[in-house]
């Protein structure tokens, strides 16, 4: 390949990312994501890497995510822009201790990864704890979802099983519930910690008139998560919250079952 825009993992990472903002997830600067490389891609990607990876000291805790290889999008780059701004608004960071190397990317290393860097990692350490094959984080904007959260109970269970209530999808999309911070300020500090302790439990969490931290082991499955809240919360505020007629929780209980599933709640 003559360019590692031509790979198969740029080309599903610039399509999501860029799909963030069709789907008004991603307005302005907002939202960001997070990728762990595989072997296999690393393989791939390594001949377009720097010869001199550019060191870049962090006060945060690396998490004992050392020698692993992420793609992450940039601080204050754009959903919108980014198909055409891929070299600016991307870019693959080495983590080593007490530091990152950037390897590839940020407008050759002028830019650094996302603020909230920190919180991707203390959540891709926290995913892996609970499954070793967990590969994405990614933060956004659900509108539904961030208007849900004015008007519905916004505890973890009276949450998830409001959203589970709403169609018969949900409960075999994410059994294992959704987690629910209160409202924190956003960037380096507490929510990062708070976001992923409560990832090891939950691979959606919620930000209260915000957005919404998820992860999985593949773009689609993280996406696919998003879109069935999002549809959902959609569903709620459409009729203001007022709800005569849904699934029972007894009937939750019995798709789940059928299914194989078990759940949170």
């Amino acid at each position: 390949m003559s360019s590692i825009l031509d790979t198969p993992l740029f080309k599903e990472a610039v399509a999501s990312c860029h799909y963030f903002w069709e789907a008004g997830w991603g307005e302005f600067h907002a939202g960001n994501l997070s990728y762990l490389l595989s072997e296999e891609e690393l393989a791939d990607l390594k001949p377009f890497f720097r010869d001199d990876p550019i060191h870049v000291p962090v006060a945060f805790d690396t998490c004992g995510l050392e020698g692993r290889y992420f793609l992450a999008t940039r601080s204050g780059g754009q959903f919108r822009t980014l198909p055409d701004r891929v070299e600016r608004d991307m870019g693959i960071i080495r983590v080593v201790e007490g530091a990152y190397e950037i390897v590839w990317g940020y407008e050759d290393g002028t830019g650094r990864p996302t603020s909230e860097t920190p919180a991707h990692l203390l959540c891709h350490a926290a995913r892996l704890s609970q499954n070793p094959d967990n590969r994405i984080v990614m933060h956004c904007h659900p509108t539904y979802l961030n208007a849900m959260s004015t008007i519905a109970d916004m505890s973890e269970e009276a949450l998830t099983k409001m959203l589970w209530s709403l169609n018969s999808e949900c409960v075999l999309v994410f059994p294992d519930g959704v987690g629910v911070l209160p409202w924190m300020k956003c960037g380096e500090g507490p929510i990062g910690p708070a976001t992923a302790e409560k990832m090891k439990t939950y691979r959606v969490v919620v930000w209260p008139y915000h957005g919404i931290f998820a992860s999985g082991s593949s773009f689609d499955e993280t996406i696919g998560l998003i879109e069935t809240i999002d549809k959902n919360a959609h569903v709620y505020v459409s009729v203001g919250g007022n709800i005569k007629q849904c699934i029972t929780d007894e009937q939750v209980h019995e798709l789940a079952d059928h299914f194989g599933l078990e759940t949170a709640f």
